[in-house]
């Protein structure tokens, strides 16, 4: 199993995790880019369930690509919403760059560009 991937009981245990591949599906479902700080603010403040959906949907698809939507729709509901936001903040966590972050990384090298 992946280093990042954090578990989660859903229909069954699965493991969400935001790779790049995640970022793009997440990104084709809403228009969020995950690596644009513009986007990831607003997502924090204005995300509602079709976000939730899209990138629990975006971070699972990884172990299982015929998942669609609807299906990890389903599996949503207010009993479970903030165990889920709270896994998906953690699987996010585990995506970003830690502290020690290297210069040479291309990703880190653009987002300093952008930002400062």
């Amino acid at each position: 199993m992946i280093k990042s991937a954090v578990p989660i009981e859903l229909d069954k245990t699965r493991h969400l995790l935001l790779d790049l591949n995640a970022m793009v599906s997440f990104q084709d479902e809403t228009g969020y880019n995950l690596l644009d700080d513009k986007d990831t603010k607003k997502l924090m403040t204005a995300a509602g369930p079709k976000e939730v959906r899209a990138l629990l949907w975006a971070c699972l698809i990884h172990e299982d690509e015929t998942l669609t939507l609807k299906q990890v729709g389903s599996w949503l509901h207010t009993g479970n919403m903030a165990e889920v936001t709270e896994k998906l903040t953690t699987a996010w966590t585990a995506a970003m760059p830690k502290g020690g972050e290297k210069e040479t990384d291309p990703l880190v090298k653009r987002r300093k560009r952008r930002s400062g």
